[in-house]
């Protein structure tokens, strides 16, 4: 009797139990309105968007929980629900959000760079949620534009982001991981034109322009061809100091970088070239110091301009 009432009891329980909860499948889109504020120095980007979730049968709406990973969201606003006549629930909002973003600045002032965007579930993992991408639907406004800046194109995709932690919380072990549904958008933002890399590297070019001019002053007049190749070096200088203070810490050598050795390397054998024509001068080799000068004042600029070429490309 005990046995057949147990039996009882466990076939009622399976029938009535609740069922497990299905995985919602969400169809997700963005469309890019406006871009502001590219920092480079700060390490963010300001990105004003439209996002929407497209879901049939979800318990929850996505709108409510979703988050922008590494970013502060500055506001929500203009929430839109409805079903769709196809019974699927719609909803979207227009979000402003700063995205933090290392930037890879080995390029510049000729650098690219890709504006990511990721947003995931803040509360359901990728076994109860998962993203789609609305491939049809998103992109970015047609008068989207950043000053200095071309947008090269949108791209946009799903992946899963493990996460390696318990969070503190000792009822889940201790190494615990969880997978969450990530849909990430890119806008691609190219350098337009030169203008960026001549305004950071003219004061460069007119120190070396300056120290080549020392070629062309006589030996004899030992102060003014020192001073030219002294002042060039300060000139060098202040340009890489007011060129840094526009980036971050970071720790390779930039493009411009190079351009900075590349001009205080020439300064130097102009410098050099000088002590080398002033000890000639000295010693009354006044052919010797004079063969130098017209070498140098040849060589000079078509080394110059080799060492770019070569760091340039």
């Amino acid at each position: 009797m005990h046995r057949l009432s147990a039996l009882l009891l466990f076939t009622l329980a399976f029938l009535f139990a609740p069922s497990a909860r299905a995985q919602d499948r969400i169809k997700v889109g963005a469309y890019v309105n406006q871009v502001s504020a590219l920092d480079l120095k700060g390490n963010q980007f300001t990105v004003d968007f439209w996002l929407w979730f497209v879901c049939k049968g979800c318990t929850t709406s996505a709108v409510d929980s979703f988050d922008v990973v590494g970013a502060r969201i500055n506001s929500k606003t203009s929430i839109i629900r409805k079903t769709l006549p196809s019974g699927e629930e719609y909803a979207s909002v227009r979000v402003n959000a700063t995205i933090h973003s290392q930037w890879d600045l080995k390029r510049y002032p000729l650098d690219d760079h890709d504006l990511e965007i990721r947003i995931e579930d803040s509360e359901l993992d990728e076994t109860k949620r998962i993203f789609l991408t609305d491939a049809e639907n998103q992109g970015t406004d047609p008068e989207l534009g950043v000053a200095g800046w071309e947008i090269a194109g949108f791209s946009a995709g799903v992946l899963p982001h493990r996460y390696l932690s318990n969070y503190g919380d000792t009822s889940i072990a201790k190494n615990a991981e969880s997978r969450f549904s990530r849909y990430a958008f890119v806008i691609h933002a190219k350098r337009s034109g030169l203008a960026r890399f001549l305004k950071v590297t003219f004061p460069l070019l007119v120190s070396v322009i300056v120290a080549w001019c020392a070629f062309f002053v006589r030996p004899k007049d030992a102060s003014p061809r020192v001073a030219i190749s002294v002042g060039a070096l300060f000139a060098t200088a202040a340009a890489t100091v007011a060129m840094n203070s526009q980036l971050p810490e970071i720790n390779y050598v930039t493009l411009a970088d190079k351009v900075v050795f590349s001009s205080l390397g020439m300064i130097s054998i102009s410098l050099l070239a000088t002590v080398v024509s002033l000890s000639l001068h000295y010693r009354n080799r006044e052919k010797d110091h004079h063969k130098i000068d017209r070498i140098g004042a040849i060589v000079f600029p078509i080394l110059y301009v080799t060492l770019l070429v070569a760091v340039v490309r």
